[in-house]
């Protein structure tokens, strides 16, 4: 048997999952998907069917490879979505019910201007999740974002993942939270914070049942997956660039120290030290090949931070004048970034890796060589959220010593 890691990563429409031994290039790959209904995730109880999607997607995965032995279990998610106990959900991309700032009509006008001056992604997300679900809200006692919830039916264990101590700004602390109207006891909601890649817990007796694991299985923290995107294309060493492509499109370049320059947007790694320079590309459904039918597999990344979304529909028809515009605009995008990082003193590739749904058109990806004058580097696996949880859990059991070792080691 092969010791292999449960690789899972919660998208908005869909979980996929996989698993993944050290040696990537042992054999193919398979990646199951499991997609939620529209209308749980319309109503707002999608997270009620992760436990169930996840079951379906070990037997499958079971099936596909009998050789393979679960070692351990690693979560990544989309967020800021917020769930509470009950499997009441609001997801990243869902607006609130009763205003897009949650329940600032209900603060003083001292706690309305911090809940709009917040930097955090998240802390608008409870004030709007607790003021359209307050009966969800009142009765949890612990709010969690996606993977925490799935971590949480698995383990029982309440945990919050905070990819690096540079992101907690964009997270929350006690006195934000205060600041914004929550209270002492709300505060008590939010679990404490855990690293990416921290052991949480083992997979409980009854969570085996669910999810037909074996009890005590040890499970990891993943992160959320646009950091996990990152890793598993190896872009958290400096000088890697990579395009996370889908229905929409970002460039990604780590760099070892903060470049700015306009229109590039400047954030931390999950490597401490080290940054992430990104440039977003606007929506390119427009250039995606339709020919290829494994092309409906798109994901989406709507917030240059944390985004995720696996949609799958019928094929649209290729427009070619908006994909020249877009070609031209991924260039500049890597042009961009190039001068940015060279006028910085920073080393800039000649190739880049490619990640998500437009990664399985082999012919898009030639046509985005030749237009981008960049050699384009497909990895192991099109779902790098995957081979990021992967990394993450073999840094957890202590196969690696830290996130670059198992980088080096796993991707080369």
């Amino acid at each position: 048997m092969t010791d292999t890691i449960l690789c899972i990563d919660i998208g908005t429409s869909s979980l996929k999952a996989a698993l993944l031994p050290d040696n990537l290039r042992a054999g193919e790959i398979f990646v199951s998907r499991q997609y939620f209904s529209q209308a749980a995730v319309v109503e707002n109880r999608v997270a009620e069917e992760w436990l169930p999607c996840l079951k379906a997607a070990v037997a499958e995965l079971t099936a596909k490879n009998p050789d393979y032995a679960v070692e351990a279990v690693c979560v990544s998610g989309n967020g800021p979505t917020v769930v509470s106990e009950d499997g009441t959900s609001l997801l990243y991309n869902q607006l609130f019910v009763n205003g897009s700032r949650g329940q600032a009509g209900n603060l003083n006008g001292q706690k309305k201007l911090a809940l709009k001056n917040t930097k955090s992604l998240f802390i608008p997300r409870f004030c709007g999740f607790k003021l359209n679900f307050p009966f969800s809200w009142n009765d949890s006692a612990h709010i969690f974002g996606a993977p925490e919830f799935l971590i949480h039916e698995l383990t029982g264990e309440s945990v919050a993942i905070l990819p690096e101590e540079r992101f907690l700004p964009a997270y929350w602390n006690e006195d934000e939270l205060k600041k914004c109207g929550f209270s002492e006891d709300d505060c008590k909601k939010f679990p404490g914070f855990v690293k990416a890649g921290n052991f949480v817990g083992k997979v409980s007796a009854s969570a085996a049942i669910a999810t037909g694991l074996l009890e005590g299985t040890l499970v990891f923290a993943g992160a959320p997956d646009f950091v996990v995107a990152l890793i598993g294309t190896g872009t958290v060493l400096p000088g890697r660039l990579c395009d996370r492509a889908g229905t929409s499109e970002g460039l990604n370049l780590c760099t070892s120290k903060p470049v700015f320059a306009e229109n590039l947007r400047t954030l931390p790694s999950v490597v401490p030290g080290l940054w992430n320079v990104s440039y977003l590309i606007k929506s390119t459904t427009d250039y995606t090949d339709a020919t290829d039918e494994k092309s409906n597999l798109c994901k989406s990344v709507t917030s240059v931070v944390y985004s995720d979304e696996l949609s799958h529909g019928e094929n649209s028809s290729v427009n070619s004048v908006a994909s020249v515009r877009k070609f031209d605009e991924l260039s500049r995008g890597i042009n961009l970034l190039r001068e940015a990082a060279l006028s910085s003193g920073e080393y800039f590739p000649d190739f880049m890796t490619i990640t998500g749904g437009q990664a399985l058109n082999e012919s898009l990806v030639a046509q985005k060589e030749v237009a981008c004058g960049i050699k384009i580097k497909k990895m192991p696996c099109e779902d790098a959220e995957l081979l990021g949880d992967l990394i993450l859990a073999r840094v957890g059991l202590g196969d690696y010593d830290d996130i670059t070792e198992a980088v080096f080691a796993i991707l080369g």
